[in-house]
């Protein structure tokens, strides 16, 4: 997944579309001390991962976050819960449904609802 130093760029980017390498420097520096380079090099790993995209515009390199926001909090989400359901799916649901009902028992209904609209959807 990401580091704890790769969010703050991806927050950076999320927040203005689009940075230069000192710009997401100067971004991230508002929230961690880290050296220049070591946000250069951050970048650098983030777009061989693929989780930013480089694009060169008048000899400047140029940042952008290769998914949206939601698309990479669905995709984080689901990673998460396919590792927990993939240690126990009972007891994966037994937790979630405990914590959220401690969370805010109107949630249970949301996600009820999720779950019967998904099995309309899927003809069940």
């Amino acid at each position: 997944m990401f580091g704890s130093a790769e969010l703050p760029v991806l927050e950076a980017l999320w927040d203005k579309d689009a940075l230069t390498g000192r710009e997401i420097y100067d971004e991230v520096r508002r929230s961690r001390e880290l050296a220049y380079t070591t946000v250069l090099t951050i970048v650098s790993r983030m777009v061989k991962k693929g989780s930013v995209k480089r694009k060169k515009l008048d000899g400047m390199y140029i940042y952008e976050p290769a998914l949206k926001k939601p698309e990479f909090e669905m995709q984080a989400a689901s990673a998460v819960i396919k590792g927990i359901l993939e240690i126990s799916p009972g007891h994966a649901v037994s937790a979630f449904i405990d914590t959220v009902s401690k969370w805010d028992e109107t949630k249970l209904n949301e996600i009820m609802e999720i779950i019967e609209q998904r099995r309309k959807a899927e003809g069940r």
